[in-house]
């Protein structure tokens, strides 16, 4: 059976224990956010396509007053992309630029608030977009800008890197944009962008701006 969060909430305020009534395993619990996406018209205005929402679950093990908790945290991820001329770099165009967005319900245990976005690593965070790009290193943050993003101002940074792209194997100059979490409801809602850099030049900066004043989130 799975408890909804926000009984869940409520329950672990009044209680103070460990026990979940109507679960059938009381260290476990369930809990889900709703999927943040972008809208159609962002999309069409950006020139991005959807490739994919999906749930991402993770386990999230929690503890306070001597009681321990694994809590299975449903996400989602959505990921759309566009298509890059890499012509002055001597290739063809390719679905090149990626932005991707991930919502994850904010947890509270017995009076702690527990962010589970703060338990990812940045490798964690870029395997978001690794079905285009491989071993991302990321350098300097060259820039930050306030982005209004579901109605809260909200610092986006921008960094420089390199990255394989996978469809031709090749090791490019990229930047990568990273949003500040923005609480929403219930959830934390994050945003990436990775995309080449032609001839030192972020292209796609007004695009990502659009994305992320686009997007979604019940």
């Amino acid at each position: 059976m799975t408890i909804t969060r926000r009984a869940f909430l409520a329950t672990g305020a009044a209680a103070g224990t460990a026990t979940l009534a109507g679960c059938m395993d009381p260290l476990r619990e369930t809990l889900s956010s709703s999927p943040a996406t972008v809208s159609a018209d962002a999309r069409s205005e950006a020139g991005y396509d959807e490739h994919v929402v999906d749930e991402m679950v993770v386990d999230h093990p929690v503890g306070a007053f001597g009681l321990e908790r694994t809590i299975e945290v449903v996400n989602w991820y959505a990921e759309y992309d566009r298509a890059i001329s890499l012509e002055g770099l001597g290739l063809t165009r390719l679905q090149a630029a990626v932005f991707t967005v991930l919502s994850t319900p904010q947890v509270s245990v017995l009076g702690r608030t527990h962010n589970p976005i703060g338990e990812y690593s940045t490798d964690e965070l870029v395997e978001l977009i690794q079905e285009r790009y491989d071993r991302l290193a990321v350098e300097e943050a060259v820039d930050e800008q306030a982005v209004t993003v579901l109605g809260t101002e909200t610092p986006v940074t921008q960094y420089r890197g390199q990255a394989r792209l996978v469809e031709i194997g090749r090791r490019l100059d990229v930047t990568l944009h990273v949003s500040e979490p923005v609480a929403h409801g219930e959830d934390f809602v994050l945003c990436v962008a990775v995309s080449p850099r032609l001839f030192d030049v972020d292209v796609e900066s007004s695009s990502v701006r659009t994305l992320l004043e686009g997007i979604e989130h019940e």
